[in-house]
């Protein structure tokens, strides 16, 4: 059994992370911790209905580590905190699951990323839209040359804001504390989906603005992309989309990919236009329950637990979490710059 010892009472936290580390065999939460201990209780009572099997609580993660000695830890704090926390959970010679994005900084993300390398423990993040079952449709579709080679992608996620979200939780819109808005909180999704369908990237150029809010980050950002396969892609983030949308457009050599969730439409078309067998809507729907929005949470705590028991490779792992961080700092940079900005990216 891994004694785990989570970090982060919030939205995140409370509705997703926790409920999916709760039902997963082979993880036990023994701790949780918050800025204030009132809100870790208050999160808890919620949670472990049972006051006896309820976790530890702390105010002090330097406390929770040296009392507890987790064998993991789940990090779903603010953003700035991401990276300190982690460094201190890998020295105390824990494995780590960290919130996406891994860090407000490219340059964090490496930090976090050869710390966990040099101490032999696992970093995984949890973009979690890597277990959708429609993205994992997408994801064999082009695995398997169903669409032929692709070309081309779309990628959007965009809502109204995270006040719709998390009502309250500021730090979101502090520069200080989130390192970058719409771009940095949803465009990191679309970002690793984009290199996980198409590859890695060569260059980036791109846009933010505040086009629709009285804050101090971006609410909207849009790059394009160049893979060095020489594909071409374009992402999109917002704040400012009401209502919401989420969409993914792929296009091969051989036929193309249409998801949209707004209704779930979805498709994954031949060239001639024909359904590809075994992708249909209806196929994947009778394998998956679409409507379970936890899934996805469970099954990123599921590959945690199998990475850490060495029975599975960390999806994501580091590595990931890190390039997607790039391709987003890139996307800032060249908005300063007005300039593409080439990778490998050059580091700050």
């Amino acid at each position: 059994m891994i004694r785990m010892a989570v970090s982060g009472a919030g939205a995140i936290a409370e509705r997703a992370h926790l409920p999916a580390l709760i039902s997963t065999q082979g993880v036990q939460v023994v701790a949780l911790q918050s800025r204030t201990a009132e809100k870790a209780a208050g999160v808890a009572a919620k949670l472990w209905p049972d006051a006896s099997s309820r976790p530890a609580i702390y105010s002090d993660f330097d406390e929770m580590l040296a009392r507890e000695k987790p064998g993991a830890v789940g990090i779903f704090t603010p953003n700035y905190l991401h990276c300190p926390l982690t460094l201190k959970a890998i020295a105390a010679g824990a494995h780590v699951l960290c919130e996406k994005p891994m860090a407000s900084s490219a340059s964090d993300g490496r930090r976090m990323v050869e710390a966990a390398h040099r101490a032999g423990k696992i970093l995984m993040v949890t973009m979690q839209r890597r277990y959708g079952a429609l993205e994992m449709a997408v994801k064999r579709a082009i695995d398997s040359g169903v669409i032929g080679t692709p070309n081309f992608i779309r990628a959007r996620l965009s809502h109204g804001g995270p006040e719709n979200w998390a009502p309250g939780q500021m730090w979101f819109v502090n520069p200080d504390q989130a390192g970058g808005g719409a771009t940095l909180d949803l465009g990191v999704h679309v970002a690793d989906l984009a290199l996980w369908y198409m590859g890695e990237p060569e260059s980036v150029f791109g846009r933010v603005a505040t086009l629709d809010k009285r804050i101090d980050v971006d609410d909207t950002g849009a790059m394009l992309l160049r893979f060095r396969s020489g594909a071409l892609g374009v992402i999109e983030a917002s704040w400012a989309s009401r209502p919401a949308l989420s969409a993914i457009e792929i296009y091969g050599t051989a036929g193309r990919v249409m998801m949209g969730y707004p209704h779930n439409n979805f498709s994954i078309l031949r060239a001639d236009g024909t359904p590809a067998p075994g992708y249909s809507y209806e196929e994947i729907k009778a394998q998956h329950d679409l409507r379970d929005l936890l899934a996805p949470f469970r099954a990123i705590a599921q590959n945690f637990v199998a990475a850490i028991e060495g029975n599975a490779a960390p999806n994501p792992d580091g590595r990931d979490g890190l390039r997607a961080i790039e391709v987003v700092e890139a996307c800032y940079r060249s908005s300063r710059s007005g300039k593409p900005v080439d990778f490998p990216l050059e580091q700050s």
